[in-house]
């Protein structure tokens, strides 16, 4: 082999030791626990905040997509047999590996 070829086959060292200094030797400082807390509680107070505001904007339910569900109970043709042939091959393992852990 050449040197070039050698190169190739270089291992990279990965140093998964978390306290290792700084640059130059020096450890830069960290944040205190109550520091990191505060911001984590803001921030899920704040998300918490806009998810909240988002849902109360909401209607309680989507007047089409319920005409949408009573025109499908009243099909006697829903589900076509195809899906209910797919349904079945796809619930009838689980259902058998759940008895066997029984």
């Amino acid at each position: 082999m050449s040197h070039r070829q050698l190169n190739l086959f270089r291992i990279m060292e990965i140093n998964t030791n978390m306290n290792v200094s700084g640059v130059n030797g020096l450890i830069p400082p960290g944040r205190s626990a109550a520091a990191a807390k505060t911001a984590a509680d803001t921030a899920s107070f704040t998300t918490s905040a806009g998810m909240e505001a988002a849902l109360t904007g909401l209607p309680e339910s989507r007047p089409e997509a319920v005409d949408r569900a009573q025109q499908l109970i009243n099909d006697p043709g829903y589900p076509s047999s195809e899906i209910m042939k797919q349904l079945s091959q796809f619930l009838a393992p689980q259902l058998i590996s759940e008895n066997e852990q029984l």
